[in-house]
């Protein structure tokens, strides 16, 4: 498993990727006990940390002052340790565990792209990056969450989804409408509740922002014990922002699905989770290049610069703005999946629960708009460009002119209702996924036509190239040969040679045939011919038209090849017709061909018989 999924890393950094997700299981069984004085900690289970700093690459006493210490440099640039406490030391301690998987699951996924990337490139991808390089990007998202007791890692995952909201009523209805509006189709917008208040209220709002306000508190000099609410949140000023009355301590924040509380008592303690220097410090100075690599902020340069804020509220922030702006630039895809109820139980569906998700997710204004609007939209350039080869005049040419007109007469020549299909100034849009079918399959039928067409002139083209010689040798033997004699025309070799070889033989049997005809007298030639006829009409190979052999017309010398004995078992006993046939047989007369036959006697009644038709009279 291990092999197949962790791609683009050299061998030797593939275990070292075992070594860490190790060491990051393992650092959590590191107890620590307070000391006499209850001023700093000491590490109950030593032999815990020596596994960790074999895995990790450091020395044991650089992972023990690590996860008790931390380090203050003074004004004259000197370092000074102090003794953390527990509370610290077990924060530091899950710090260091959720950093290393953070950094480690990142450099893994970069890794694997590059090498993806290689594989695609190998494969004839564009070398340039502003080239288009197709990619599958998965973003899910759980929803709003409201529960009992919210905290900073819930307000953080709601904002997230708001986000995520917001980039669906974007991309998915508003400007669907903005884009009818823009190509003069008669279109009555829908109105769409809008989230950009609460967004706001994180990010934009005056004079502080709820990220900012949550920053500024985690920052400020010396212990913090208590993250106050009243304190931290009293200057914002919002509709979508309210502090609790009924419970200390607790804010309320208006969501697109309404409105939730959170609890701010512990959130200084989840805001600064940020990794302290000395440990990024530690992890730099490890024997594993992978880690090092994980850790580029960990060099001496870096962490002698000075403190650096501890908060991640604006980082967490910066990093959903990203995801989004990336997001934009795709080609998006929605899947929105509704929970039958709030307690997870099975077999259980509340009608209410499930009505607030549908409101306030906006798929009934979705419904409306898929409705009245259509399902599919392309630019007229690439429809046309795409469909062209349906309509035999705009097949072959560049169609530089009127393109709307062009869409017009590819849906036209197609019989596609008018209601069905609707051309814009610079898009063409399609009611239902029935006509885009209808228009792929029209599409493949006409490539297959012109397919066929190529290959053909292909064949043509090949065949008179390389079947010219052969035809030319074959016409200088048949001249210098003796037509009273059968000879074996030049065999063909190469594709297609068995069909031509054999359609050569059929012709020149068949002109051998006249030519000894020809030299026949003319009622030797008519009784020939009357042999023949019967002969394809006992084999069941034509209808006899006896108008036709008493003329004496010349019959069609293509369907004269010789069969087996005709001999019926339907009508007449067969096993006696067989021993009259052996009998002429072993009278010197080839029998060709026997069938029954119903005639009258002398007097006149009706007997059954049968014709036999041999090679001499």
């Amino acid at each position: 498993w291990y092999q197949r999924r962790v791609r683009g890393m050299p061998e030797g950094e593939k275990e070292h990727v075992i070594n860490i997700l190790t060491a990051i299981l393992i650092l959590g069984q590191i107890q620590f006990k307070t000391e006499g004085d209850g001023v700093g900690v000491r590490i109950t289970n030593p032999a815990v940390v020596k596994v960790v700093s074999k895995l990790l690459g450091v020395t044991n006493q650089s992972v023990t002052d690590m996860l008790t210490s931390t380090p203050h440099i003074s004004g004259n640039r000197s370092i000074m340790m102090k003794t953390l406490s527990y509370d610290k030391a077990v924060s530091k301690r899950n710090a260091l565990a959720g950093y290393l998987y953070l950094r480690l699951f990142n450099e893994v996924l970069m890794s694997a792209n590059k090498s993806l990337a290689g594989e695609v490139g190998e494969a004839g991808a564009p070398d340039s990056p502003d080239e288009l390089c197709l990619t599958l990007d998965i973003v899910d998202g759980y929803g709003i969450k409201g529960g009992d007791l919210n905290n900073f890692a819930v307000l953080c995952c709601n904002y997230s989804n708001e986000k995520l909201h917001q980039c669906f009523i974007e991309s998915a209805l508003t400007a669907p409408q903005e884009l009818y509006l823009q190509e003069g189709l008669d279109w009555d917008p829908i109105r769409i509740p809008d989230n950009r208040g609460t967004i706001g209220l994180f990010t934009e709002l005056q004079p502080e922002s709820l990220t900012e306000c949550i920053e500024r508190e985690c920052n400020k000099p010396g212990e913090t014990t208590n993250f106050q609410a009243d304190e931290a949140f009293g200057g914002i000023s919002s509709p979508y922002f309210m502090l609790s009355h009924e419970v200390d301590n607790e804010f309320i924040v208006r969501h697109y699905i309404g409105e939730v509380s959170y609890d701010a008592t512990n959130f200084h303690k989840m805001a600064k989770t940020g990794l302290p220097k000395d440990c990024k410090r530690v992890m730099n100075s490890s024997k594993l290049g992978l880690l090092q690599r994980m850790f580029p902020d960990g060099a001496q340069s870096e962490w002698m610069k000075g403190k650096s804020s501890m908060c991640v509220a604006q980082a967490y922030v910066g990093a959903i703005d990203n995801l989004l702006h990336d997001l934009k630039n795709k080609f998006l895809s929605f899947v929105r999946c509704i929970k039958p109820n709030l307690s997870s139980t099975p077999q259980l569906f509340e009608d209410d629960v499930v009505e607030d998700q549908v409101r306030s997710s906006c798929l009934v204004e979705t419904a409306l708009i898929k409705q009245r609007g259509f399902a599919f939209s392309s630019d007229l350039v690439g429809f046309v460009q795409r469909y062209k080869c349906t309509h035999e005049e705009d097949r072959f040419s560049r169609c530089d002119g009127d393109w709307q007109m062009a869409a017009d007469r590819i849906c036209g020549n197609l019989q596609i209702d008018m209601d069905l299909y609707f051309v814009g100034f610079t898009c063409i849009f399609i009611k239902d996924s029935a006509t885009v079918l209808y228009l792929e399959k029209k599409r493949d039928e006409c490539i297959d036509f012109i397919v066929t067409k190529i290959q053909l002139c292909w064949k043509r083209r090949y065949i008179n190239r390389k079947l010219g010689p052969h035809l030319r040798a074959v016409r200088e033997t048949l001249a210098q040969a003796d037509k009273t004699k059968k000879i074996v025309l030049p065999k063909l070799r190469g594709p297609f040679s068995e069909d031509i070889n054999d359609y050569l033989d059929r012709i020149y049997r068949c002109w051998w045939a006249s030519c000894l005809i020809k030299t026949l007298s003319k009622p030797n030639r008519n009784i020939v011919r009357i042999m023949v006829t019967a002969h394809a009409a006992f084999a069941g190979e034509l209808s006899v038209d006896p108008d036709l052999v008493k003329a004496g017309k010349p019959m069609n010398i293509r369907s004269l090849r010789m069969r087996s004995n005709y001999i019926s078992s339907e009508q007449f006993d067969g096993s006696a017709l067989l021993s009259q046939t052996n009998e002429r047989s072993a009278h010197g007369k080839k029998v060709l061909f026997t069938a029954p036959i119903n005639r009258l006697n002398r007097k006149h009644v009706v007997e059954r018989g049968n014709v036999v038709l041999t090679d001499r009279a």
